[in-house]
C-alpha cells in the first residue's frame, strides 16, 4: 500500500490540526520534503514479508442455521483435520471467533470484519492441529471481545445452554455454549477481563486464564498487550490440562513471553490435596450484584476441601475491592488506542502483526454499528486522552505492581485463593427497549472477581461447582504465577466430591 505525497493544502490541514500554526501559514517547503520521504513507504513493499504460511488448501466452511445452532454457538462451521496423531487426536475443536485460522473467515463478533478471511493460523492453532485436533468451527464471542455478556456480537446474541434468553457469558461465550451442547469436545478462549472465566461459570464448564504469557498470543486480536491472554475451554479439569499442555511455552514472536515452559500439568493432578493450604478471599464474597446463595455454594465447596485434607482459611486482601478500577483505567485508554485508533492491535512491541487483518480494519471502519459498550469506552477513553493523554495508563500500570505484591504476599503463605467466579449466576439477556444503559450494565456487571488477575497476570481456573435453580455456579482458583499443575490439583479435587 504505498502512501500518495500530500497536497499543500492537506499539508496545511494537518499542521493547523496538530499545531504547528507557522507551517500551516507556509505549508510549501514541508510539502516538497514530506513528498520526498513518502518514497520509503515503496521501498518497504520491495522486502519480502516473512509470511507464517499454514500450507493449507482451500477450506469449506458454512455459516449454519438457527435451527442447526439454536443458542448462536456458532460463527462458522468447518473441519479442518490436524496431524493424524498426536495428543489431541480425535478431539474436536472450537476456536474463538477473535482467533485466526487460515482460510476460515473471523469477524471477531465486529462489522467491520464481516468479510475478513485470515492467511495464517495463530500459533495456538498450528500447535493444536499438530497435536491431531480437528477444528471444527469458529465460535461467536462479543463485538471486539469487549463484554462480559453474549448480546453485542453483530450477529445476534448467544443463549446460555440452561436457559434460552438467559446470557451465556462473555466475551468468549460460544466457546462455553458449544462444550454443554456437545458441539465440541474443547474449545479455546481469549481472556482480558474474564472472558474465559465469566462464560464457563454461567455455562458450567472449565476454563483458564493461564499466567500471563505462558501461552502465545501470536495471532489473536488483541485489546491490549499488558491482559492478553488466550486458554482452553473444556468440560473437565483433565481435558483443561491437556489441552494447555499442547498449547503452552514460549514461540519466538509473542512479546509477552519470557521463555517459560509449561508441560506435565496432568502429572500431579490426581495427587489429592492433603496439606495444601486453601485462602478464601474475603473481599471476592458480598460484593457488588452478588448472590447469596452463590457465595454460600463457593464458601460451602471450600470447607468441603479442608474434609479432604486441606488447611482452609478466610484470608483478607483490601486491595481486591480495588482492583477493578485500576482493570478500568487500562482498559479504557488500552482498548481505544489498540482496537479503535490502531486497526485492532498494538504497537511498539517485537510482534509478529496480523497485516490482513489491520488492512481490512482500516479499509472497513463502521463506528456507526458499535454497540453501547464499545461507544462509552470510545467516549471515555477520548475524554481522558484530551485531559492527561497517557498519564492515567502509565499510572495505573505502575499501581498494578502493588496490586500483583498484594497477592504475592497471601501466595506466600497459600498454594490457592478462592473467590466466586462471577459474583451471581447467568442473568437474563437485556432488553434493547432499555436502553444503552441496561446493555452496558450487562457487560461489566460479572467481572469484579476476575478483572484483577488479568492485571495482575497470575493463572485462574474457573471450575463448576454447583447451581442455583439450575443455572451454573463457577468457584475461582488463583494461583502462583506459573503453578497451573496446583490449580487443576485443587480443580480436580472439586471435580471429584
Amino acid at each position: 500500500m504505498s502512501v500518495r505525497p500530500p497536497t499543500t493544502a492537506q499539508v496545511a490541514d494537518l499542521a493547523a490540526r496538530i499545531g504547528y500554526a507557522d507551517i500551516a501559514a507556509a505549508p510549501e517547503e514541508y510539502t516538497a520534503m514530506i513528498a520526498g520521504m513518502t518514497g520509503v513507504y515503496d521501498a518497504l513493499d520491495a522486502i519480502p514479508d516473512p509470511q507464517v504460511s499454514s500450507g493449507r488448501d482451500a477450506v469449506r466452511y458454512s455459516v449454519p442455521t438457527s435451527a442447526g445452532d439454536p443458542h448462536h454457538a456458532w460463527e462458522v462451521r468447518t473441519s479442518v483435520h490436524g496431524a493424524p496423531s498426536g495428543p489431541l487426536q480425535g478431539v474436536r475443536l472450537g476456536v474463538k471467533d477473535s482467533i485466526l485460522v487460515a482460510g476460515v473467515p473471523m469477524r471477531n463478533g465486529s462489522a467491520e470484519l464481516e468479510t475478513f478471511v485470515p492467511d495464517e493460523d495463530a500459533t495456538v492453532v498450528a500447535r493444536a492441529l499438530a497435536a491431531g485436533a480437528e477444528l471444527v468451527g469458529k465460535t461467536t464471542n462479543e463485538y471486539f471481545c469487549m463484554s462480559g455478556g453474549s448480546h453485542t456480537a453483530a450477529t445476534g446474541v448467544v443463549h446460555n445452554p440452561h436457559r434460552r434468553g438467559w446470557s451465556a457469558g462473555g466475551s468468549s461465550s460460544g466457546s462455553a455454549v458449544a462444550l454443554v451442547t456437545g458441539d465440541a469436545d474443547m474449545t479455546l478462549g481469549a481472556d482480558q477481563a474474564g472472558s474465559i472465566r465469566m462464560p464457563a461459570s454461567w455455562c458450567g464448564v472449565v476454563g483458564l486464564k493461564p499466567t500471563y504469557g505462558l501461552v502465545p498470543y501470536t495471532g489473536i486480536a488483541t485489546l491490549d498487550g499488558f491482559f492478553d491472554h488466550v486458554g482452553p475451554m473444556t468440560r473437565t479439569v483433565v481435558d483443561n490440562a491437556r489441552l494447555l499442555e499442547v498449547i503452552a511455552g514460549p514461540d519466538g514472536f509473542d512479546p509477552r513471553q519470557r521463555g517459560e515452559v509449561g508441560g506435565g500439568y496432568r502429572d500431579t493432578i490426581d495427587d489429592g490435596i492433603e496439606g495444601l493450604r486453601i485462602g478464601v478471599l474475603t473481599e471476592g464474597f458480598g460484593t457488588e450484584h452478588a448472590e447469596a446463595e452463590v457465595d454460600r455454594i463457593v464458601r460451602g465447596v471450600a470447607e468441603s476441601l479442608r474434609r479432604q485434607g486441606a488447611v482452609v482459611e478466610d484470608v483478607s486482601i483490601p486491595l481486591h475491592a480495588l482492583a477493578p478500577a485500576l482493570w478500568t483505567a487500562i482498559a479504557i485508554e488500552g482498548m481505544a488506542e489498540t482496537v479503535l485508533r490502531n486497526q485492532g492491535f498494538g504497537f511498539g512491541r517485537p510482534d509478529r502483526y496480523p497485516v490482513d487483518m489491520m488492512r481490512h480494519l482500516f479499509d472497513h471502519r463502521a463506528a456507526e454499528a458499535h454497540p453501547a459498550n464499545v461507544r462509552l469506552f470510545t467516549l471515555v477513553g477520548a475524554h481522558v486522552d484530551q485531559q492527561a493523554g497517557r498519564l492515567h495508563y502509565a499510572k495505573a500500570v505502575n499501581r498494578a505492581r502493588v496490586l500483583r505484591a498484594a497477592y504475592d504476599d497471601a501466595l506466600a503463605r497459600y498454594d490457592v485463593l478462592v473467590t466466586p467466579t462471577t459474583p451471581q449466576t447467568a442473568r437474563p439477556l437485556p432488553d434493547p427497549s432499555h436502553g444503552p444503559g441496561a446493555s452496558i450494565g450487562a457487560s461489566i456487571e460479572m467481572s469484579a472477581n476476575t478483572t484483577p488477575f488479568n492485571v495482575t497476570h497470575h493463572p485462574a481456573l474457573s471450575v463448576p461447582c454447583g447451581d442455583v435453580d439450575g443455572l451454573p455456579v463457577g468457584i475461582q482458583l488463583v494461583g502462583k504465577h506459573f503453578d497451573e499443575a496446583t490449580l487443576y490439583r485443587v480443580g480436580r479435587a472439586i471435580e471429584q466430591r
